[in-house]
C-alpha cells in the first residue's frame, strides 16, 4: 500500500536527475539519434513541463499516487 511521505529537498533532485537520465537512455535505446540529443530533448521537455518527457511523466504520478495514498 502507497504511503505518502515527506522526501528530503537532496532526494528530490537525486530522483529529478535520475529521472532525466533514464528518460535519454530509454529515447536512445532503439533509436539513430545519439544520447546527446536525447539527453537535450529530455531537459528541455523537463524545462518546458512537457508532458512526453519522461522525467516530467514520471514526477506527476508519483505525485499522483501520493495524493491518493493521503
Amino acid at each position: 500500500v502507497p504511503k505518502a511521505v515527506d522526501v528530503a529537498p537532496a532526494r528530490r533532485v537525486d530522483l529529478a536527475l535520475r529521472y532525466v537520465c533514464n528518460g535519454a537512455l530509454e529515447a536512445a535505446h532503439k533509436s539513430k539519434k545519439p544520447i546527446e540529443e536525447c539527453l537535450a530533448d529530455e531537459i528541455l521537455g523537463a524545462a518546458k513541463n512537457d508532458m512526453n518527457a519522461f522525467s516530467v511523466a514520471k514526477k506527476e504520478e508519483v505525485e499522483r499516487v501520493a495524493a491518493s495514498a493521503r
